[in-house]
This record gives structure tokens, sequence and C-alpha cells, in this order.
């Protein structure tokens, strides 16, 4: 009965409730759109660097990340490979060997972070042969592959040589010639000036060294927690391991998400404030137009409490029909951009690509179809509509029906 009658309210005055649902609809449309596209943005950032390379969780031995020299490397057996893998939420690990060395072609010199990866272990994490712009990712002993902003630094192309030096393990001179038999484009335009790649063994070679590690880079299952794998790798690990998530690896990752979502927390409250003050405006208008009405009612016999039942049913309703809307009609805009990312490159015009890439960011913007976007501020803009109908609560409690029926 209750709701039979708030329905017929809201039909009642056409306008005023179109009005109100309208400004609900729109301000979540922007909203949801919004966020959607930040927090794709931060997906993609996060599956260039971290998924493809970074790995979530990393394991090294304790110093090292303090003090990163070959020197506080660990030594990895299969026990330590058993141990881990063990961990709940652990789905892949790879062992790699990184150094930074000097390279050098001809009369131009530049530093480098030279990596020794297992290729069949990598593979399992991301697929490298779809980074390679020329070349095969499968190397042999001795043989390299360079990221792309060295092969343009140096002007070089494949079955060039490279000439690396630095120091190996324990203060040995580490120094070679390497033939490049591949380009690679790992997305992120720091790693693409830095990184050189090498089988493990040849590596270890390099540093004279047979079986040092520097990291253990961890992929997890899908949804699983980064930290809950800390914690559980914590208590199965000995202390002259450290482990550490990759929001402490990259913190430059993390502290731009979290400035940019605070941008977009800013404009989302902006938009609410226009919401409620156009929900409340609408109450207010309703409940001073509607006292001969509440009048009547509590005259003959209505309870005040299911008055004010009435009154907070017809806020809700309004609420929710807008939220309905604004997620049926961003749902699909999500979906299809979601599939088909938005270029900014395209958008912005020649050039944009490559400014994009050197701010560190991919210029492929895809949209996050994750049901939390929506329904967190479908959550907020419902709790508004309950803290709204505190006033006609207030004005109904204190409502004298004689005074209000008087014209």
């Amino acid at each position: 009965m209750i709701f039979k009658i708030a329905w017929r309210n809201i039909y009642r005055n056409k306008k005023r409730s179109l009005i109100t649902i309208t400004s609900i609809f729109a301000a979540l449309f922007l909203i949801i759109l919004m966020r959607a596209l930040q927090f794709g943005f931060y997906d993609k950032l996060i599956e260039t660097v971290v998924e493809s390379y970074a790995g979530y969780v990393e394991i090294h031995a304790d110093g090292f990340w303090d003090n990163q020299n070959l020197d506080n490397s660990m030594q990895v057996d299969q026990e330590l490979l058993d141990k881990i893998k063990s961990v709940e939420g652990v789905e892949n690990i790879v062992q790699r060997l990184q150094t930074f060395s000097l390279i050098s072609m001809g009369d131009k010199t530049k530093g480098a972070v030279i990596n020794g990866i297992n290729l069949s272990e990598e593979q399992k994490i991301t697929d490298w042969n779809k980074k390679m712009l020329s070349g095969s990712f499968d190397i042999k002993k001795n043989e390299i592959i360079i990221a792309k902003g060295i092969a343009e630094f140096f002007n070089i192309s494949e079955n060039d040589t490279l000439i690396l030096y630095g120091q190996g393990y324990r203060g040995m001179m580490a120094a070679g010639k390497y033939p490049v038999k591949g380009i690679i484009d790992l997305k992120n335009p720091d790693l693409n000036k830095l990184g050189v790649f090498m089988t493990m063994e040849s590596a270890r070679n390099y540093v004279s060294s047979d079986d040092i590690s520097t990291h253990i880079i961890i992929d997890k299952e899908k949804y699983y927690e980064e930290k809950k794998i800390v914690e559980n790798l914590d208590n199965v690990l000995s202390d002259r391991y450290e482990v550490m998530t990759w929001k402490e690896t990259l913190p430059e990752i993390e502290q731009t998400i979290t400035a940019d979502s605070a941008g977009g927390l800013i404009m989302a409250f902006i938009l609410y404030v226009i919401v409620v003050f156009g929900m409340f405006g609408t109450v207010l208008m309703m409940t001073e137009e509607r006292k001969y009405e509440f009048g009547v009612l509590i005259s003959i016999g209505m309870s005040r409490a299911r008055l004010f039942g009435i009154i907070l049913i017809e806020t809700v309703l309004l609420s929710m029909v807008g939220v309905f809307l604004a997620i049926a009609v961003t749902y699909p805009i999500c979906y299809y951009y979601n599939i088909n990312p938005i270029d900014m490159a395209i958008l912005m015009g020649e050039g944009a690509d490559q400014m994009i890439e050197e701010m560190g960011f991919s210029p492929i913007f895809p949209m996050s179809t994750s049901w939390d976007i929506p329904l967190s501020h479908a959550l907020v803009i419902f709790l508004f509509s309950l803290l709204i109908s505190i006033y006609p609560a207030i004005k109904i409690a204190k409502l004298n029906p004689v005074k209000s029926m008087k014209v």
C-alpha cells in the first residue's frame, strides 16, 4: 500500500520527477565513464609495466634492494623454488640475473641493464614474441636482444655487435662482444632505454658465476591479492630473503595512480554535490507543496512513521531509476571501449604517441568493465537519498495538522 501510494505520487508530478531522474542519470553517467576510463588506464599501466616485466611480487636476498650489486645476489636451488610454488596464489615464477654495464659501439657508449632470463619461464608470464619489432626471442648462447631505445641510440639492427663491459661477481671483470639477434619494444620508455636481454647461461658466464640470481619474479593468480602472497611467503621463507610487492618496487607507478585517482575523486565529488542539491531541491519543494496533504492524512489516522515511509520510498525510487538508467547506458559503452580501446595518439594528432610514451604511458586507453565502479557509485547515490530523507522526516515530526490545512 505504501509503495503504491509513493509510486502514484512520483507519477503525479511527472516534470519534477523527470528533472530529478535526469540530474541523477547525467551525473552518474559522467562519473562512471570518467572512472571507467581512469581504471582502464591504470589496468593498462599495470599490464604494461607490472604484468609484462616487473611482476606482482619480487623476491631477492635481504639487503639487495638497498644495495643492488651482484655481491648481494642469491643462490637459488630447487628446494627454494618448491617452497615458493607451494604458496597459495602463486601462478608462475621466473628467475632473473640483473646487472648494470656499459655498452658501446664505435665511438658511442651508454649505460644499460643486462638481464639474464630463462626463455621458457618468461613466456609463461607474457608473450615476448608479440613485443619483438624484429628478429626472434629464441636467442642462443652469447646472443642478445636489445630494447628499441638502445637500437635507436646506436642506430643498429639485427646482426650488429655490441661490446659489453662491467663488473662481475666478487670483483671479477665482465666483458664481451655480443651479436644482436632481435629488437624488442617493452612499451615503457625507461625500460626501452636500458634493456638488454640474454639467456641466463650467457649472463652467468658474463659475470663469472654459475648459479646466482638477483630476482625471483612471481606472477599471481587472477584476482588474488599480492599482499596476501607476500604474507604467505614471509611465513615459509627465512630472513635471508626479502619479499616486496610491485607497489614497493615501483613506487612511481603507485604514486601516479594515486595522484590521478585523487583528481578523479574530486571531479566525482563535484558531480555528487550537483546531484545532492538537485535531489534536495526536489524533496524540499515536494515537502512544502504537500503540507496540506500531509495534514489531511495525519488527521484521518495515518501515522507519521508511515507517512515518512512514503516520502522515503519516493526519494529512493527516484534515485534508483536514475541509477539504473545510468548503469544500463554506460556499461555497453565501457564494454565497447574495453574491446576497442581509445587510441589517444590518433585523437591528439601526429607525434602524440611518442610524447605519451616518453611520459611512461601507453597511448592505448581501454575502459574498465569492472562492476565495482557503477555499483560503488550507485551505493553512494543511495546513501545520499537516505540522508536527504532526514529533512521531510523532521518536517513531518513537527507538523501540526490543523495549521497545515489552513489555506
